[in-house]
């Protein structure tokens, strides 16, 4: 039984050199091989965001509100909402009946305007040429100077005469282009391409200059104005790449947008209007605008989102 213990206590004490040896011989915890190391500096986390803020999805100059030039009712109202428009599209006439009347009038004075200025410059060659057949005859001597001056008198007048129908052609003219200025205002067109959002009328109904009755989103990218909290307002700048989600109302119903960057900053600091702190109080901001790389399939105007900077 002796000489068994003493053999196991002899296998242990070999066991402990072997074992203190290899320790001996590996590298410590602070000599790791070079790639080693580079691996475990590239598992490490990166740094965080340099900034968050909120946002809201926007079209560059906002919705447009379009109101008719002059108080009537409304005539013809030819576009529906959702419905997309070219620049120019008429989008709603008010009752023009008298004034298109008094179009009608002045389109008509001056084709008659016209005629007789026509009428009167056709003439005109003519008496120019009596006028030198007969200062002719009176070199040759075969008229008198009393004839000359009378057919110099007819030039005179034929001249006279082309010059008051040409003044008439323009006073005319002014007169048309006048009443078809005063027509555009009965009428309302879209000032860019878009899509009708919202009509506030109909056919029948009272309408005027201080009344919106068309609202038109316009063709053009949509864009993120983020309010920046003033602690993050020398962490962001122009240029600097972020990433956007929406913002859902139960905070966790978030859609990934694609990547966005940031086009332009306020100068100048501001109340916020998407964030909120009842303990101390209105929060100041920088407004902060920035632009997608790509456009939004999923976003729409007036959307919440989050956004996180990234240096």
């Amino acid at each position: 039984m002796n000489k068994t213990l003493r053999l196991s206590t002899a296998y242990l004490a070999v066991a402990a050199a072997i074992a203190a040896l290899l320790a001996g011989c590996s590298p410590s915890k602070g000599d790791l091989p070079a790639s080693t190391a580079q691996a475990a500096i590239a598992a490490t986390p990166q740094s965080g965001p340099a900034a968050v803020a909120r946002g809201k999805i926007e079209v560059e100059g906002g919705l447009i509100d379009l109101a008719p030039g002059i108080n009537g009712t409304v005539q013809q109202l030819p576009v529906k909402e959702g419905q997309s428009v070219p620049r120019g599209q008429l989008l709603m006439r008010m009752a023009d009946d008298a004034s298109r009347a008094d179009l009608l009038v002045a389109e008509s004075e001056w084709k008659l305007a016209e005629a007789r200025l026509s009428a009167k410059t056709k003439r005109l060659p003519l008496v120019k040429t009596m006028h030198a057949r007969w200062q002719n005859a009176a070199r040759e001597g075969a008229a008198d100077a009393h004839s000359v001056d009378e057919a110099a008198q007819q030039l005179r007048d034929a001249q006279s005469e082309a010059d008051v129908a040409q003044a008439e052609v323009k006073v005319a003219q002014a007169k048309v282009e006048q009443l078809r200025a005063v027509q555009r205002r009965f009428e309302l067109h879209a000032p860019e391409a878009g899509t009708i959002v919202r009509i506030r009328t109909h056919a029948g109904s009272q309408a005027g200059p201080a009344q919106t009755v068309i609202t038109l989103l316009p063709q053009k990218p949509l864009i993120v104005r983020a309010e920046l909290n003033e602690s993050f307002a020398n962490a962001v700048r122009e240029g600097m790449h972020a990433t956007v989600v929406l913002d859902g109302d139960a905070g966790n119903n978030t859609v990934a947008l694609p990547d966005a960057k940031v086009l332009r900053i306020s100068p100048v600091f501001g109340a916020a209007h998407l964030q909120e702190d009842t303990q101390r109080g209105p929060v100041r901001i920088i407004e902060c605008v920035l632009v997608f790389d790509q456009p939004p399939a999923k976003a729409r105007v007036g959307q919440n989102v989050r956004v996180t900077f990234h240096e």
